[in-house]
């Protein structure tokens, strides 16, 4: 019985590594979306030890898939250093107050604002930069684009990149794939600080990261590798279905648990990185 429980359990790792390692890659995020439902509900992790574990786990496989955007020279290294600035900042903030934040209706809010900017990219085929600047002022506009990434990261636990790669392409108007490159590339430095810090505070399960992190890391390889063959604009389309279902799981769950009257989950910021 403990054999066969064993074998469910590094099936299910193998699983968990390789769906959040190939959507980290094809789309330069971080993979939670797949890896936190599979720890909390067949691995049965605590949320908080999840999160923890989902972060460390991305640290990796985004460093394999951040490294494949840079063969294919998809990566501004300007933009990630400031944005890094910015998100490692926001990351190590927002894992230090995870259990503070009334996360609930701030998740409901963030829900529309992604479903929002998902249809603005889905609709709008020539998009125009809101900003048109380089030198100092895009390097302060990147910084500030990481700071809510990272807060977003560690306090809410989505992705950076659901926040990064909208923002590059809207703001900016850096095209899809170098956003994607960039954005994963941020996410190895803000994962691994937001990581750390829940590894220090007991809300990693050191052992699940040996069986994962295996099947990631070449799963972040193949991912990215996908998305460079692909057109920036069924790229665009596909990380703006993604988002729409993102919003609308941020949404639904958020405002389900407030009907219920669920004082506890009103308090606390369940999280689930993507």
């Amino acid at each position: 019985m403990m054999e066969r429980e064993a074998r469910h359990q590094a099936r299910t790792a193998v699983v968990t590594g390789a769906g959040g390692g190939m959507l980290s890659g094809l789309l330069g995020g971080g993979g939670g979306a797949v890896m936190i439902p599979l720890m909390t509900g067949v691995m049965k992790m605590r949320q908080h030890v999840a999160h923890g574990t989902s972060l460390v786990i991305i640290a990796f496989s985004a460093l394999a898939g951040g490294i494949t955007y840079s063969l294919q020279e998809q990566v501004d290294a300007g933009l990630v250093a400031a944005l890094v600035a910015g998100s490692v900042a926001g990351a190590y903030a927002g894992a230090r107050g995870s259990t503070l934040v009334p996360g609930l209706r701030l998740r409901q809010i963030l829900g529309v604002f992604l479903i929002a900017v998902a249809f603005r990219l889905l609709l709008i085929r020539d998009i125009t930069p809101v900003f048109s600047v380089d030198g100092l002022a895009e390097a302060a506009i990147a910084g500030a684009i990481g700071l809510v990434g990272g807060l977003a990261s560690g306090a809410l636990g989505v992705g950076g990149g659901s926040i990064f790669v909208p923002a590059l392409v809207l703001l900016l108007g850096v095209g899809q794939h170098e956003a994607q490159g960039i954005s994963i590339w941020v996410i190895v430095f803000s994962s691994a600080m937001g990581g750390f810090t829940h590894y220090r505070q007991g809300t990693v399960d050191v052992a699940a990261v040996r069986w994962i992190v295996p099947a990631a890391v070449p799963a972040g390889v193949a991912g990215s590798l996908v998305a460079t063959q692909l057109d920036a604009r069924q790229l665009q389309l596909l990380f703006s279905i993604i988002l729409i279902g993102l919003g609308i799981q941020l949404l639904a769950t958020a405002t389900r648990r407030l009907r219920r009257g669920d004082k506890q989950a009103i308090l606390l910021a369940e999280t689930t990185p993507v």
